[in-house]
């Protein structure tokens, strides 16, 4: 599975510091989350942090569209909405999806980021990207 040295590709193109917690070695998967998660009902004790993660992703949504298109060929424009927050409870994960539809779907509904984050202090450990299809 490809890696992507997402942190110093970012720094070096932009000359600006990091938007959200990411290291040298955060692996880029292609591909989704592969573990059972739950997404979590609104009064979960995990949004107030949820809601911090949130900002600071949406503040910086270029780097979820640089992601995709790392990963793949996109020509068209990419705007990304949150869709759920989840955990993986046996595995100690918060997983945060966002969704960017093809504007033109044919063979693909269009692409997901998941942000997968360790607990119990939420720290970013990895990121699946994916070209989803149409069911």
């Amino acid at each position: 599975m490809p890696l992507l040295l997402l942190s110093a590709f970012y720094c070096h193109r932009h000359h600006q510091p990091l938007p959200f917690p990411l290291s040298k070695s955060l692996p880029v998967i292609t591909g989704y989350y592969p573990h059972y998660h739950q997404p979590l009902p609104p009064d979960h004790p995990l949004q107030p942090q949820i809601s911090v993660l949130r900002q600071d992703i949406e503040a910086n949504e270029n780097l979820l569209r640089q992601l995709v298109r790392d990963h793949y060929d996109v020509k068209s424009p990419l705007e990304f909405r949150f869709s759920y927050a989840g955990v993986d409870s046996a595995n100690s994960r918060l997983i945060i999806r966002y969704f960017a539809p093809d504007a033109q779907p044919h063979e693909l509904a269009g692409w997901q980021v998941q942000l997968i984050y360790r607990l119990p202090k939420p720290t970013l450990d990895s990121i699946y990207v994916w070209a989803v299809p149409l069911e």
